[in-house]
């Protein structure tokens, strides 16, 4: 079965916006690991592992969705 337009677009905006949470919550804990002195690695909360691993899922489906937009035969 094929995916509508629709679902295929709204699936890599989902992938985009994941992929920004992921990247903010990256950028947030290694700002607070140069700047802090209290930082440990056990201070990181599982939300944050969570946040950070909905990033890298958004960042590989969203490059499987353009691989298959790119290789599916346009419909005229």
């Amino acid at each position: 079965m094929r995916q509508s337009n629709f679902s295929t677009w709204f699936l890599l905006t989902i992938c985009l916006i994941a992929t920004l949470v992921g990247l903010f919550q990256i950028g947030q804990l290694v700002a607070f690991a140069i700047y802090s002195d209290s930082f440990t690695v056990i201070s990181i909360e599982i939300w944050q592992v969570g946040l950070i691993s909905l990033g890298v899922w958004g960042v590989f489906e969203f490059v499987r969705t353009m691989k298959k937009l790119n290789s599916s035969p346009t419909d005229a």
